[in-house]
């Protein structure tokens, strides 16, 4: 949040505006700015996604989903989960299968649309099966329905699409992350 608060400042003193009381922002500028806002959230929330995938934190990954929330996971895993109350304890459950993993994400496209948005993000992901040492590496896009719930952006609907799949061996050592502080 501080990261959006410094960008936002920085739109603020780029078009002019300090903070003496003569200065007031014309309804352009604060559009503008709401729709700065609203992306920086939106990107925020694709990597918070990310995050707590990597540390299978289901209370957070959880929290990101809108009630009605639909996460589908396209060929080759073909499943799909249904409601909030279901994505913590789905996540933990499949991220669980492996040894380790790891989802980078990546660059994407968010288009907003007052308090609905849609956005496409690429991730990259490796994993690792703790029995037969077997990976998994692919190359993925998401693409997302979202929606402001209690004025916070949230995942309506998020659809995993395969771009491209590996099953390497990973032989090495691995080191689990560090706690959240």
């Amino acid at each position: 949040m501080k990261a959006v608060k410094f960008i936002l400042m920085a739109v603020l003193i780029s078009v002019g505006f300090t903070s003496c009381e003569s200065n007031k922002l014309s309804e352009e500028t604060i559009t503008s700015l709401q729709l700065v806002k609203d992306e920086l959230e939106i990107r925020a929330l694709a990597e918070k996604f990310s995050d707590a995938a990597n540390r299978k934190d289901g209370e957070l990954f959880q929290s990101l989903w809108a009630k009605d929330a639909v996460w589908k996971i396209g060929p080759p895993i073909n499943v799909e989960f249904k409601g909030k109350e279901n994505m913590g304890a789905s996540v933990t459950r499949m991220i669980g299968l492996w040894d380790f993993f790891v989802q980078l994400s990546g660059p994407g496209v968010v288009t907003i649309n007052g308090e609905k948005a849609t956005a496409k993000f690429y991730v990259n992901e490796v994993a690792r099966k703790a029995d037969d040492k077997s990976g998994n590496y692919n190359l993925s896009m998401y693409e997302d329905e979202l929606i402001k719930e209690n004025g916070k952006w949230v995942f309506l609907k998020r659809t995993y699409h395969t771009i491209y799949q590996e099953a390497p061996q990973y032989k090495g050592l691995i080191q689990q992350l560090p706690p959240v502080k």
